[in-house]
């Protein structure tokens, strides 16, 4: 009875009294105890995604936190226990079309790979490769933004089509013998036809296989090879990836900015997952404001790579 208000209270022990009861208990109900705790900790598994948020124009949104987030598998709500911004290590592939296609846009696409060299956040390591007649490393993986730089100054088109699907599938393979918690095959394109030799399905199965996020800006308001489309379209999508088209060569710069800045800031989103033999099909995070979009790459973890 509590005297102070006429009603029984509640007797609920406190930390230290449970703690002491703990040690009274027979030697076997405790281990019981202990174990089934153990289990319940082994049933749940934890999970990370990295997401992008940005608003309707494509701005990135940057000041979220664990309650804006829903994250669900196979339509299941998950619990999120963490939010916070990516500082993992990231490398960055950028594709770069110099075929004939672009040589009247080679100012603007100049100032649009150092837009994109600018905005990328320091310590992420970033490869130049063109695309014209072959894929070709004009810068292997660096941190050096001014090294980056000097071969975007340099840039110029050549009398030769566009081979990206192959770049794509190269990329691919390069990156997955590299170690990294994450990769991301950037590409900035025009439309038009595919010269590749690899055809689409080999493409994606490189692609998926390498393990790397797709964003792709593409110029022009033509028609891509029907490939090509396939590889952007389902590539994208399969990782939260951005694909825009631009129609003016003047909007590379902007967007070419403003997807490097969404790359460099990313949210890492952990949440807690059941242990099951058979994964989830899919995973889809989204935000609690209808006014913002958000886009995820589920983290494999070993096991799932294998």
């Amino acid at each position: 009875m509590d005297h102070r208000h006429g009603s029984f209270a509640p007797l609920v022990p406190s930390s230290v009294d449970r703690v002491r009861l703990f040690f009274f208990l027979p030697p076997a109900v405790a281990f019981l105890l202990l174990a089934s705790r153990a289990i319940v900790a082994a049933q749940t598994l934890e999970r990370v995604i990295y997401a992008s948020v940005v608003e309707r124009n494509g701005e990135p949104v940057l000041d979220l936190g664990p309650k804006d987030f829903l994250v669900r598998e196979d339509g299941q709500a998950r619990e999120i226990l963490a939010v916070a911004r990516d500082t993992d290590p990231l490398q960055i592939a950028l594709l770069v079309d110099n075929s004939e296609r672009m040589q009247s846009n080679v100012p603007e696409l100049r100032k649009a790979l150092t837009a994109f060299v600018d905005s990328t956040r320091d310590g992420v390591q970033m490869a130049l490769i063109t695309i014209a007649e072959r894929p070709t490393i004009a810068v292997p993986y660096t941190t050096d933004k001014a090294t980056l730089r000097r071969a975007a100054d340099k840039l110029f088109a050549f009398q030769a089509g566009n081979y990206l699907l192959d770049a794509i599938a190269e990329t691919s393979q390069g990156l997955a013998r590299r170690p990294a918690s994450r990769s991301i095959i950037a590409v900035i394109s025009g439309v038009g036809p595919e010269y590749s030799y690899r055809q689409y399905t080999e493409v994606l199965r490189f692609f998926r296989e390498g393990g790397a996020a797709l964003h792709v800006l593409s110029l022009g308001a033509g028609r891509n090879d029907t490939g090509r489309e396939i590889v952007l379209s389902r590539g994208s999508t399969e990782t939260g990836g951005r694909y825009e088209t631009i129609l003016v060569p003047t909007g590379l710069e902007p967007k070419a900015r403003q997807m490097a800045t969404e790359l460099s800031n990313q949210y890492r989103i952990t949440y807690a997952r059941p242990d099951r033999l058979i994964p989830p099909k899919t995973v889809e995070v989204s935000t609690r404001r209808p006014d913002l979009r958000a886009r995820g790459m589920l983290v494999k973890t070993d096991e799932a790579k294998r």
